[in-house]
């Protein structure tokens, strides 16, 4: 997929993204089209960065809708949180204030109370994030 860069304006930017990228992304995205523009395939590209083809191949299509843009991370991307301040808040503090020495147990509560299933591990980020 040789000359998937249109322009050499928009070759240098990726360049100094590759060297100067304020994220991690940045410089991984744009390093990688530059090595699809130099004739490297998607699998050469995904075994330098360690991740899938399947990677490679998303940030091409990406690259290919979206231009430079598709170096930088869109509002909106990624995980949506399984517990929101907005919703969860008073619930979690609720049995916190009941069982203060007894975490698991205002967990096991709280999942009950909510019915969404989330580990412990995000509970206790949830606790520390709000309620400290």
């Amino acid at each position: 997929m040789k000359n998937i860069i249109k322009n050499e304006e928009v070759e240098e930017q990726l360049k100094e993204l590759r060297k100067r990228g304020l994220s991690k992304q940045s410089r991984t995205r744009s390093h990688a089209i530059l090595l699809l523009n130099s004739g490297k395939n998607r699998k050469e590209i995904a075994e330098i960065f360690d991740v899938t083809s399947r990677t490679v191949y998303n940030w091409i299509k990406e690259w290919e809708k979206r231009g430079i843009d598709s170096i930088y991370r869109k509002k909106g991307d990624g995980r949506k949180p399984l517990l929101t301040e907005k919703c969860h808040k008073d619930i979690i503090k609720k049995h916190i204030e009941d069982y203060p020495h007894q975490p698991k147990k205002a967990y096991a509560l709280t999942l009950k109370e909510i019915n969404i299933k989330v580990s412990y591990d995000t509970f206790k980020r949830f606790l520390k994030k709000y309620l400290d």
